[in-house]
């Protein structure tokens, strides 16, 4: 199984309707967000990807009726903290770094996923792994992680 993982899309409309299609094309259904989608009509995006179940951590710049659209959505984990299970592994999602690990730290974590920085960061050689995409609206691409080997695939282009 595949996961994808993005962040701080600030707004960068064309280019996550280009991703959300690219992962519905490549048959991928789990998706993790680290927060700052911002653009208003993001929750339409979502709304037309119904099969791609989405871990979305709120960020700093997220508000307002479409994080309200947002939550509504049967796909959709949506929250300031967000943890998950796939395939035996668990997951943590915050926008900033460290919000996850205190709020977690008596639970199982094997990668902490973050956004906010815009600046991509892998820290794989240690349990739990830490991860940051980077901005998918700055060109740092994605990562799509296999499940549950964690291996890590980076890339940059989804047309």
């Amino acid at each position: 199984m595949k996961l994808a993982v993005i962040s701080d899309s600030h707004n960068a409309y064309d280019d996550l309707r280009k991703f959300l299609n690219y992962l519905k094309r490549e048959g991928i259904h789990h998706l993790v967000h680290a927060g700052d989608f911002v653009t208003s009509d993001v929750s339409d995006l979502f709304a037309h990807h119904p099969e791609i179940n989405c871990y979305i951590a709120i960020g700093n710049c997220d508000y307002g009726i479409t994080l309200k659209n947002m939550q509504k959505m049967p796909q959709v984990l949506i929250d300031t903290v967000v943890y998950f299970e796939l395939e035996g592994r668990f997951f943590a999602v915050s926008h900033i770094d460290g919000v996850a690990e205190r709020v977690l730290k008596d639970q199982p974590v094997d990668v902490f996923i973050h956004g906010h920085t815009h600046t991509t960061r892998i820290d794989n050689d240690q349990h739990p792994m830490t991860i940051n995409p980077g901005s998918l609206k700055d060109g740092h691409g994605f990562i799509l992680m296999n499940v549950p080997s964690l291996d890590i695939d980076r890339r940059f282009l989804f047309d």
